[in-house]
């Protein structure tokens, strides 16, 4: 069969950079990777494709006839620049500089010292080996199924070690990954080619949309139910609703246009004329996911193609801002009135009921079985796969998180890249939605595991998770900084968490959790606010009286004191006396302190340790702590 100019345009563009590790591992000038990509795509795909591969550069530093020579060429040389941004230097560089493994990877929010990945010759090479290999089988069926093949080879590239190794090789650029770039250059050319081809080098003469989606009210979906189960479902829809507006995007567009997915959210690239019918199929997606239970906003910005190139940034502020207006403009729902009479779903409450679930914790108990809707029924039965019994552990407590990421709008909108003298361009703002995505995704879940938790939610930057109450605060410190350090420390990471018997309604925990990030956000981010709940409950009057936010120093400073309290010599009579003393009569407290000491009842440096802790102002609060810990 013939293939289409769109078939060849996406695999070439993609492809067009592949040659970059071979090039580096024989340590050959920076512009001679275009040979090694013709090399390889000749061998996997044939002359005619590695041709179009390789002329993609217009620059001095590239002889005229290596320069683009046909209309898909000079497609995919535009969308190179495209994705490249205002990183692409207009002045050619005189003498392409010889690359020096090894080959480093540093981070989006640094100026080039924080090295996320680093690559000697012979491991660029083994990449490169591995990869030519695996494409050059896929590139077989590519003449007779080329939409089956550049997706096998798409999902190969994604999946490989080019998300580690840079695009570009100079500080502190070298922070976009290959396989970032490579995307959205096939991106920028597939919606180039699929708004009415090339029309001429002059940036001005091209526009694409910037479509997002932004799902309202999620976290009265989550919440609305009392059940574990419930929630663990609800949370799971939510991710595969995502998946399923993402899925009709790669249809509609193709899989490099779509540039995040997660958390109920998705940005992409499109052609200005296909922009409505992406989104339109996109939020039915969604929506038929979740049973129309959970809506999403989308809307979509046109820009030029100059804008590209310059300020992306303003481009993505201006996005932003237009998601918000379409927010605050959106309709709320309005149930189906159900009839007179008819007695209605316990959890939704706009269905009519029609199972009965027994299975009721005694503590919860009610005159009535639950009474559920054929959809919440459904919800029930797939959710059951986290049990707070298998975490209550030695203290009987577990402890529910939940996390989000600070004014992470910001970072993605590039406010951090001022400061390094980098611009917002595509494909950073790719890898940084990857990263962010593939922290809480991967290492959070991870760290919860660790702790002997379990993750209910994670996507984007939030957090909901399970895990045994004693452990609760050092999980909820090594979640935040794992955050904090996959970030290079530009972003912050606050959290509430709730330590409640496991015995008890999940949404006591829930509630709590929800407030406690609240009061945490408000206390400057970056902060933990933590309650541990007896009997039934806590009122928010309580919360109000009783907590009090801390920073990551104060929590890791606490439990620094919680583990002494553990290993001192002293009693634990004494520790509750000098606690209680703290709390009202600090100077009373360091005299007792200073007594045990005279008396040799505690030993000297434990006594100097407890004097240190004093001035803290944590020693009561950590004293509350260790007794819980304790079981007492």
């Amino acid at each position: 069969m013939a293939l289409s100019e769109l078939d060849v345009v996406r695999i070439c563009a993609l492809l067009h950079d592949i040659g970059k590790p071979e090039c580096w591992a024989n340590r050959k000038p920076w512009s001679e990777h275009i040979h090694w990509t013709y090399k390889i795509v000749k061998e996997c795909l044939g002359e005619k494709y590695a041709l179009i591969s390789m002329r993609h550069h217009t620059g001095m530093s590239y002889s005229s006839e290596y320069h683009p020579q046909n209309e898909l060429e000079k497609i995919i040389c535009l969308a190179d620049n495209f994705s490249s941004g205002a990183d692409r230097r207009e002045e050619p560089q005189r003498g392409a500089p010889y690359p020096k493994p090894p080959i480093c990877l540093t981070h989006v929010l640094s100026n080039g010292s924080v090295v996320r990945s680093s690559f000697d010759e012979a491991r660029l090479a083994y990449v490169s080996n591995i990869l030519r290999q695996k494409i050059k089988q896929i590139g077989v069926s590519f003449a007779e199924h080329p939409k089956e093949a550049y997706l096998k080879i798409f999902e190969l590239l994604e999946a490989s070690e080019l998300r580690e190794i840079p695009a570009d090789t100079r500080k502190p650029i070298n922070d976009v990954s290959l396989w970032n770039h490579s995307k959205l250059t096939a991106a920028f050319a597939a919606c180039i080619l699929m708004d009415g081809g090339y029309r001429g080098d002059n940036p001005q003469k091209y526009g694409f949309a910037i479509l997002s989606g932004d799902a309202d009210r999620i976290s009265s979906y989550v919440n609305v139910s009392r059940r574990l189960p419930d929630l663990n479902a609800r949370s799971e829809r939510i991710k595969k609703a995502t998946k399923a507006a993402a899925d009709v995007l790669s249809d509609v567009l193709g899989p490099e246009c779509v540039i995040y997915a997660a958390g109920g959210g998705f940005v992409a690239l499109s052609p200005e004329g296909r922009a409505g019918e992406a989104l339109a199929k996109a939020k039915e997606a969604f929506e038929r996911s979740t049973e129309k239970l959970v809506t999403i906003t989308v809307n979509h910005v046109t820009v030029g193609g100059e804008e590209i190139m310059e300020d992306f940034g303003r481009v993505w502020e201006k996005a932003q801002r237009e998601m918000g207006f379409r927010k605050g403009e959106r309709e709320v729902p309005v149930p189906n009135p159900v009839e007179e009479g008819v007695d209605t779903c316990d959890v939704c409450g706009s269905r009519p009921f029609v199972y009965e679930d027994k299975k009721i914790l005694p503590v919860d108990a009610a005159p009535r079985p639950e009474r559920l809707c054929e959809v919440c029924w459904q919800l029930r039965l797939e959710g059951r796969r986290v049990e707070l019994d298998s975490l209550r552990k030695e203290t009987n407590f577990v402890a529910l998180i939940k996390a989000d990421g600070d004014d992470m709008g910001k970072a993605l909108r590039g406010d951090a890249y001022a400061k390094f003298n980098k611009a917002n361009t595509p494909s950073r703002l790719s890898t940084l939605s990857d990263l962010i995505g593939g922290t809480c995704e991967s290492k959070l879940e991870d760290v919860i595991g660790k702790y002997g938790g379990k993750c209910v939610f994670a996507g984007g930057d939030d957090v909901l998770a399970f895990v045994p109450g004693e452990k609760a605060l050092e999980a909820s410190k090594h979640i935040a900084e794992t955050f904090s350090g996959e970030m290079a420390g530009e972003c912050s990471m606050s959290v509430g968490v709730a330590i409640f018997r496991y015995d008890l309604p999940v949404y006591v925990g829930l509630e709590t959790a929800n407030y406690l990030l609240k009061r945490a956000k408000e206390s400057g981010k970056n902060r933990v606010a933590y309650a541990i709940i007896g009997g039934s409950g806590v009122t928010v009057s309580e919360m109000d009286a009783h907590v009090r936010p801390r920073t990551w120093d104060e929590a890791n400073e606490l439990l620094n004191i919680v583990k002494f309290m553990g290993k001192s010599s002293a009693a634990s009579s004494q520790v509750r006396r000098v606690a209680e003393l703290a709390s009202k009569e600090p100077e009373k407290s360091e005299v007792f302190i200073k007594y045990l000491m005279g008396r040799r009842v505690i030993r000297w440096e434990d006594g100097e340790k407890l004097l240190g802790f004093l001035k803290t102002g944590l020693l009561y609060e950590a004293f509350l702590m260790y007794n819980f810990l304790k079981g007492i």
